[in-house]
């Protein structure tokens, strides 16, 4: 019990230096790609789908209809 402890504490320990040493390994970001943006329009599209799909799952009746009111 007191090895698993043990081993327990180091990787509880090493994990965050782990990815704080790949994080410090990696390059500097590139540059965003401006030139091809997509459209605000297809946002806005897919925010009305997904309203739609919410709007119609919450008004179909479920099957105990006598508890819905």
């Amino acid at each position: 019990m007191r090895r698993f402890t043990l081993m327990l504490c180091v990787a509880m320990l090493a994990g965050p230096l782990g990815s704080t040493a790949i994080a410090l390994a990696q390059d500097a970001p590139r540059d965003p790609n401006v030139a091809q943006r997509t459209p605000v329009f297809v946002g806005y599209l897919v925010a009305a789908v997904f309203l739609t799909i919410l709007v119609l799952l919450t008004l179909f009746p479920s099957k105990r209809q006598q508890q819905d009111l």
